[in-house]
């Protein structure tokens, strides 16, 4: 008992509140500190309900049945002490509580760099949304879009930019940066960013002059900063409308665009296998144009729809989303984000998503 009163200070610096409890009436407890000069609390449990709870039995008062309990902060029994040994007790508890201690000290400091970990994140993804364009917001009129994007954590490395100029043009592109998450989403800001400042210097410009022109940004930027962008690049897909000669620019790095006429039928318009924003394999970027006669519908997807996994690691695959576009040439646009989403969850049967996930749908009159 003496070795206990002796340890109070030292659990009173761990922030520790020992408790003592047995069946004895409140007045017997009461009488006990009085006699062994004790401070700590001691409680009563007459009925031996909280004792049951704790050992299973309500026989329990004896020192040679006496236990103890330590219990952390959160309200979790972290160990059992049974048999007690009076002598050593004290010392015994006061080890493990230090150790328990340290490891909730360290609990916490990892929950705080939690904390400011997602605060960023979530100060990334109100800086990526804002850049981010409204697509339904920037359409010529009879034209329809839908957008499914899915991100594999809050932000990632997939974006989108549009923009209709008064010449009666029609601008819509789609890019998959490197990676996902902070590192994509970052590269995604450098991308939109670098659109904003060539399209305002440039007004006249066509698809592959703007690929072009992000490409050689992209570069510069990722060659001055190599160590934080080894390997960073980007594939894209830009389109151009141009209502006054009823007719469709494209230019892509690596991401195609699908056009589907009239009766479902879909058609591949490939890019070239070349990544934005790293030292090109071939010289020039091409530029095809389409007339857009018999045109129902044109998409534009990142290939984390195509290359989504299934438990057996098989691909969701191109065949697979062209089939289920085609067979939905009469539903809504509106209905078609949740359609791509339900088919591959479906697919993934319980298999997590791999990457960022967007598709465009974007309707002709």
């Amino acid at each position: 008992m003496m070795a206990l009163v002796q340890s109070l200070k030292e659990f009173n610096k761990l922030s520790a509140i020992p408790f003592g409890i047995s069946s004895n009436s409140i007045e017997q407890h009461s009488e006990f500190a009085k006699n062994h000069n004790l401070s700590i609390n001691l409680l009563a449990d007459p009925d031996n309900s909280v004792i049951k709870t704790y050992t299973g039995t309500s026989k329990i008062g004896t020192v040679s049945s006496r236990q103890s309990f330590l219990i952390d902060p959160q309200g979790i029994l972290r160990k059992i002490y049974n048999p007690v040994n009076a002598f050593s007790h004290a010392e015994e508890v006061l080890s493990d509580l230090k150790t328990l201690t340290e490891v909730i000290d360290q609990l916490g400091l990892l929950k705080r760099r939690q904390r400011e970990m997602q605060d960023s994140i979530n100060a990334a993804s109100r800086i990526q949304n804002a850049l981010l364009p409204n697509l339904k917001s920037i359409l010529p009129i009879n034209f329809g879009i839908s957008l499914f994007y899915k991100p594999l954590e809050k932000i990632g490395g997939d974006c989108f930019w549009s923009k209709f100029n008064n010449d009666n043009k029609y601008w819509l592109g789609l890019f998959d940066c490197t990676g996902h998450g902070v590192p994509g989403a970052f590269i995604t800001m450098v991308l939109l960013s670098g659109i904003q400042r060539i399209e305002t210097q440039n007004h006249k410009i066509t698809p592959v002059v703007l690929l072009k022109m992000i490409d050689e940004y992209l570069l510069e930027i990722f060659q001055t900063e190599e160590d934080k962008f080894a390997s960073s690049g980007a594939e894209g897909a830009i389109v151009c409308f141009d209502n006054d000669k009823k007719s469709i620019s494209f230019a892509g790095a690596k991401r195609p665009l699908w056009i589907q006429d009239k009766n479902g039928n879909m058609s591949e318009i490939k890019s070239q296998r070349r990544i934005l924003g790293q030292i090109p394999k071939i010289d020039a970027w091409e530029e095809k144009e389409i007339s857009i006669d018999n045109i129902s519908r044109i998409f534009l997807f990142s290939d984390g729809i195509t290359d989504e996994g299934n438990m057996e690691s098989f691909s969701f695959g191109k065949e697979r989303l062209e089939k289920l576009l085609s067979s939905n040439i009469k539903t809504s646009i509106d209905s078609i984000p949740n359609i791509i989403s339900r088919s591959l969850k479906k697919w993934r049967d319980g298999a997590q998503q791999r990457d960022d996930q967007t598709l465009i749908t974007l309707e002709l009159p």
